[in-house]
C-alpha cells in the first residue's frame, strides 16, 4: 500500500470506529440505517447537482454496478443490525469486519489476481482474523465453536460477505469511472460521487426492506424524532466510504484496502475502553496486538 493510501484508510478507519460507538446508543436497526443513508444522501445533493454534467457521462454498465453495490451495501446493514440483536457488540463487530478478508483472498484466487497479494499480506490478514476471533473472550480457555453457533454469528458472517461483495464491486466501478471521467475530474471527486450514488442505491434496497417487515416500520416511526442520531451517523458513514473508495486508487488489491481498515477494530477497542469503561481481558489485549502485527504486516506487503 501507498503512503497516501494508508493515511487514507486511517482517517476513515477513525471515522468508523466513531459511527460505531455513537451509534451503539441507538438500537441498530434496518430502519436506522434507512435514515443514516437518507441523511447521507440529503446533504450530499447539491454535490450531486454540482456534478451532473459527469454523471451523464457514465454508462449502463456502471449504473448496473451501482445498483449491485447497492444491494450488498443494503444486506450488509440489514444483517449487521439483526447481528446486534442476537448477540453483543464485542462479539459480532470483530467477525463481521474480519472475515470479508478471507471472502476476498478466496475471490483473488478465483478471479486471477491473487499474484498481486504478497505473501506478507496474506500471513497479516490471517493475523487479523485469528486476533479478531480471540477478541471477545474474556479467557482464553473459554474458546469454543460452540460459541460461534448462533444467529448473531450467521448474519454478521453475510454481513462480512455482503462487505466483500461491495468491495469487489466498487473497486470494479470506480475503476470504470476513473477510465469514463479521465482528465476531468480528480481521483477524489470520483470517490465522493460513487459513494453518493451507493448511498442512493443503498436506500432503494433499504426502502423496500421497509416495506416487507413490519417490525422495521414500527422502529421507522419511533426513530423519527432521533433524527440528530440518525444526522450523524449518516455523514460519518458517507465520509467513512468516500475515504474508502478514495483509497482504492491508490493500491495494488483491493484486499490491502479492506485489510488495513481493519484498524478500527482496535481503535474501537480503546473507544470502549475510555469512554464505555468496557473492561480489557487479556485475551482482548492479545487480540488487538496480532491484529497490530497483521496489519503491519499488509502494510509492508
Amino acid at each position: 500500500m501507498t503512503p497516501t493510501a494508508i493515511v487514507i484508510v486511517l482517517v476513515s478507519a477513525l471515522a468508523h470506529a466513531g459511527w460505531n460507538l455513537f451509534g451503539k446508543k441507538v438500537s441498530p436497526s434496518g430502519a436506522f440505517f434507512w435514515y443514516a443513508n437518507a441523511w447521507g444522501v440529503l446533504v450530499a445533493l447539491p454535490l450531486l447537482w454540482c456534478y451532473q454534467p459527469v454523471i451523464a457521462r457514465l454508462d449502463a454498465g456502471l449504473w448496473w454496478l451501482v445498483l449491485l453495490t447497492g444491494l450488498f451495501q443494503a444486506t450488509y446493514l440489514s444483517a449487521l443490525a439483526a447481528a446486534y440483536r442476537f448477540g453483543e457488540l464485542s462479539v459480532v463487530y470483530p467477525l463481521a469486519r474480519s472475515s470479508p478478508l478471507l471472502i476476498l483472498l478466496v475471490g483473488a484466487l478465483f478471479l486471477g489476481t491473487a499474484e498481486r497479494i504478497t505473501a506478507a499480506a496474506v500471513v497479516g490478514i490471517v493475523l487479523i482474523v485469528a486476533g479478531c476471533m480471540v477478541l471477545p473472550m474474556q479467557r482464553f480457555r473459554d474458546f469454543s465453536f460452540a460459541n460461534y453457533r448462533n444467529l448473531a454469528t450467521l448474519f454478521a458472517l453475510l454481513a462480512a460477505a455482503s462487505t466483500a461483495g461491495y468491495s469487489i464491486v466498487d473497486d470494479t466501478a470506480t475503476a470504470r469511472m476513473r477510465s469514463l471521467l479521465e482528465g476531468l475530474v480528480l481521483d477524489a471527486e470520483v470517490a465522493v460521487v460513487f459513494v453518493i450514488l451507493q448511498a442512493a442505491s443503498a436506500l432503494f434496497w433499504l426502502s423496500l426492506g421497509l416495506l416487507l417487515q413490519q417490525r422495521e416500520r414500527q422502529q421507522f416511526r419511533q426513530l423519527a424524532l432521533r433524527w440528530r442520531s440518525t444526522l450523524a451517523a449518516g455523514v460519518l458513514m458517507l465520509g467513512t466510504y468516500a475515504l474508502v473508495v478514495w483509497a482504492m486508487a491508490y493500491a495494488d488489491d483491493v484486499s490491502y484496502v479492506v485489510a488495513f481498515r481493519q484498524i478500527s477494530i482496535p481503535i474501537g477497542v480503546a473507544l470502549g475502553w475510555y469512554f464505555l469503561n468496557e473492561p480489557l481481558h487479556p485475551p482482548k489485549i492479545i487480540g488487538v496486538l496480532v491484529i497490530l502485527a497483521g496489519l503491519l504486516l499488509v502494510v509492508l506487503g
